[in-house]
């Protein structure tokens, strides 16, 4: 798979927000995400590098409404 910008929006909702387990999570952030690269989300702010990404896409895949 390329990385176009499709592709890896496509992987970052898949791989990253979507998966279960920790570990393949963890290598598809770091695969995919710069080490410095930034997720926000409005209600928390800006959150910074892959440790605090892994921490976040962990916390939203464990949410159950």
């Amino acid at each position: 798979m390329s990385n176009t910008t499709s592709n890896l929006l496509i992987r970052n909702l898949r791989d990253v927000f979507g998966e279960n387990d920790p570990a393949r999570r963890r290598a598809a952030i770091d695969e995919i995400w710069a080490e410095d690269g930034v997720f926000t989300i409005p209600k928390s702010g800006a959150h910074r590098g892959r440790d605090e990404i892994d921490r976040v896409a962990g916390a939203i895949k464990g949410y159950s409404p």
